[in-house]
């Protein structure tokens, strides 16, 4: 996808993301969007385990789940070997901001690229702003290669 083309999310998808994000405040939430091999998307919810890493080890991980999200690996691989198996693919990132806008921040930005290139080339962030417990505002980034980074995109209307 070429950036400034708009990210379409279908209503479904947006439902899922926005349950999820709502039952998971005041905590971030996480999760994969995925498409089938018919182009059908669906949101694929995560658990966030940034507090168990930071109850764990408060020094590495001094954020909590009200200001980080960590996705925990077993799950997502699980998730993306069954989709890639089915003739899927992942299609986005999702998370919710806590208090605040929809913005990628610079650990988004850190945690999105491996070596100064996207983690995960083709596949967008969405982001999601849940202030005192209502959907605020929704964001999608995706990868500008001009840019060596990731720029917000436009959302397209569904």
């Amino acid at each position: 996808m070429a950036v400034g083309t708009p990210v379409s999310v279908d209503l479904a998808t947006w439902e899922t993301i926005d349950a999820h994000a709502l039952e998971d405040y005041p905590d971030e939430c996480c999760g994969l969007v995925i498409e089938d091999a018919a182009g059908a998307r669906c949101a694929h919810p995560c658990e966030n385990i940034q507090n168990k890493l930071h109850g764990a080890d408060p020094e590495s991980h001094p954020r909590d789940a009200r200001t980080a999200y960590r996705m925990d690996d077993l799950q997502v691989t699980r998730i993306l070997d069954e989709t890639e198996k089915a003739g899927g693919r992942m299609t986005a990132i999702y998370h919710s901001h806590i208090d605040c806008d929809a913005y990628f921040s610079e650990e988004d930005q850190a945690a999105a690229t491996f070596f100064g290139e996207p983690a995960y080339p083709g596949v967008v962030y969405l982001v999601v702003s849940v202030v005192e417990g209502e959907i605020r505002n929704k964001k999608a980034f995706d990868w500008d290669s001009s840019q060596n980074l990731f720029v917000e995109v436009p959302l397209a209307k569904s």
